[in-house]
């Protein structure tokens, strides 16, 4: 999903992959192991959550082992790896081979870590001033047919696949702006793909898992975008593409 600069129909603000693990050692330990295993690129940061995300749902209270570099950073938990971008999405391929050169530069010198237990990709598009409704397909009415609303919040999970979806859209919620300091309405499309039938421990396998939560992410958000709505974006992706 590669867009030019200027055009980012996509409007991501996180793309969000986690991990999880089983290890023998605690996370206490396992931070300093890492730290020794990965090379000069990355910088190791400890500070409390509140600095990062908030979507991410995790306590503000907790101080969060960070490594990044210069495309991606991890945030490391017990039990849970959480990948992130930075300030902009450098397309899937990058992702990917960023993800899996942090991994396999931490199990080269880690066998504490024993076993990979799930993958989930979470992709959040924060659309500013934009109505989902006739954008995306999806409509909202109440039981009275002459209530409509255009301000609203949806939560759905099913499985499909083998896979559990988590699709959340918000439309039109106001909220803060950071520039202009005032109320705005702001749009969101929210898709997470937990893929949590895995139990392995090579490089290979948890990235297949990872690639397959990936597609279904991708497969869910282009089949309810309104096809219009893409073209107008002039988006360098589609549907079947790699990214």
């Amino acid at each position: 999903m590669r867009l030019p600069e200027k055009i980012k129909p996509d409007r991501l603000k996180d793309a969000i992959v986690e991990i999880g693990y089983n290890c023998s050692l605690p996370v206490e330990i396992l931070i300093g192991s890492i730290y020794q295993s990965v090379d000069d690129s990355y910088t190791y940061s400890n500070r409390p959550f509140e600095d990062d995300n908030s979507d991410l749902e995790f306590d503000p209270t907790v101080i969060v082992p960070l490594f990044y570099n210069d495309k991606i950073k991890l945030l490391l938990l017990p039990n849970r790896m959480v990948f992130n971008i930075l300030e902009n999405y450098i397309g899937w391929n990058d992702y990917k081979t960023e993800i899996q050169k942090l991994l396999g530069q931490i199990l080269e010198k880690n066998s504490s870590i024993l076993e990979f237990t799930r993958a989930s990709v979470r992709y959040i598009s924060e659309y500013r001033g934009l109505n989902l409704i006739g954008n995306f397909k999806f409509t909202f009415t109440y039981g009275l047919p002459n209530i409509k609303s255009d301000v609203f919040t949806f939560r759905s999970e099913f499985v499909q696949d083998g896979l559990k979806i988590f699709l959340n859209l918000r439309n039109q919620i106001k909220v803060l702006d950071d520039q202009d300091r005032i109320l705005k309405p702001l749009s969101t499309v929210d898709i997470d793909v937990l893929n949590d039938d895995l139990s392995c421990n090579t490089l290979s396998e948890i990235i297949s898992g990872v690639e397959k939560a990936h597609h279904k992410q991708k497969e869910i958000f282009f089949s309810i975008i309104d096809e219009n709505f893409l073209k107008a974006l002039k988006p360098e992706y589609n549907a079947s593409s790699s990214e």
